[in-house]
Formats: structure tokens, sequence, C-alpha cells
């Protein structure tokens, strides 16, 4: 099989790990907990940005209101959820499959940096990435180019000949505002018009169609 394009950037939750049920959890656990009545429901309208964009778009609340909300939240979910962490599917196979033909691959999570990076050492995944970046790691977190753009220095690659693969609207987003040649939306969190409206070039139902889509066989 030969790669059709020379760099790929991952999301990371939900796209190559298997951690939906687990971020959805420990958000519903911790918000509650504050005192703000949310259910699944609602948390999948929102879901997507850093929690505290999050939690000022769903709640109205301010940087400061929902600091503590975000910081027993990032304790919890390395205490009690990050442990649990599975990859999703086809995760193992097509990370193989990329490596072998050398193709260079970063994640861009809006996780921050150390939680993404400890979500890859958990799941012995790092020597795979030449880069992980974060929500905290560039400028501004996606849908804004600047992490992906970021991470093409770091793969030394161009926006013309690279890809995105996330699951949500912010990946899709991103993966548009950096001018990538395609941008691959996982359906299943959001699904395909809904992808597609926010920049999807390409859909997939799970990571083998994603496999086949980054391959000419």
């Amino acid at each position: 099989m030969r790669p059709r394009y020379r760099s790929v950037v991952f999301d990371l939750d939900g796209t190559l790990a298997d951690t939906e049920p687990l971020v959805l959890g420990c958000m519903l656990e911790t918000i509650n907990g504050h005192g703000h009545a949310v259910d699944e429901e609602l948390l999948l309208k929102y879901i997507g940005p850093p929690l505290p964009v999050m939690l000022n778009n769903m709640l109205g609340l301010s940087a400061e209101q929902a600091q503590p909300i975000y910081l027993d939240y990032l304790r919890r979910y390395e205490d009690v959820y990050m442990p649990q962490t599975r990859p999703l599917p086809g995760a193992e196979s097509l990370l193989d499959a990329l490596c072998e033909a050398s193709v260079p691959l970063a994640i861009v999570t809006n996780k921050r940096e150390d939680a993404g990076r400890k979500t890859v050492e958990l799941l012995d995944w790092t020597d795979r990435f030449e880069t992980i970046i974060g929500a905290d790691t560039a400028s501004d977190p996606k849908p804004h180019p600047a992490p992906l753009m970021y991470a093409l220095e770091i793969l030394a690659g161009e926006p013309e000949s690279a890809v995105m693969v996330g699951d949500t609207d912010s990946d899709m987003g991103a993966g548009r505002n950096a001018g990538f040649a395609a941008v691959i939306g996982i359906v299943g969190l959001r699904d395909d018009e809904y992808l597609r409206r926010f920049g999807a070039t390409d859909t997939a139902g799970d990571l083998a169609g994603v496999q086949n889509l980054l391959f000419d066989s």
C-alpha cells in the first residue's frame, strides 16, 4: 500500500483512544459535583473544545468560575479515569501501517499537553509520534490552525500534503483552517453531515475505514 499523504495529524480522544465514555463520565461527575446540573445529552452538544471553553459555552461560566471545576476534573481524570484508557479497534494496525510506510505522525489534542503525553505513554505509543501538541502548547487550541501548523513544523510537512483525522467539529475546523489537503472525520460522536459542515472532506465509520482513505491499495 502507498500512503496518500506525507504527514498525518491525529486527534487523540475518540479518534485513537477509546476515551469518550471516560471523558464524559468524569465531566458529569465533576461538573455536577460543583453544583451544576448537566446530563450526557447536554455535554455531547458542547464537547470538543477545552473544558473551560465548554463551561463558558454551555453554562456561561467565566474563566475564573470554570477554573476550580477544570482543576478538579484534571485531578479526577488522571487518578481515576485515565488508567482505564484503551486503544480503539483498528488503532494499532493503522499506526503500524503508517509507521511501516515511514509517514511522520503527530497528535494534536485539546487536552493539556502533559495529559496527552501521559495517555500516549499509557498506550505505549510514544515512539510512534514525532510530537504531541496540547491545548496549552500553541497560541490557541483547535479549531484554531495554530497547533496543526506547529505540528507540521516539527514534522517538516506542508498543509498541501497533510491530513487531519478526528471526530469533532474542532478537529474538522482546525484541519480546514490550516488548509490541509484532506480532513477525515470519524462518524460516531458526530454524524457525517455534521462533520462535513465543519470541514470534513471525507468520513469513515471506524479506523479501518480511515486506513482505506490514507492509503492507495
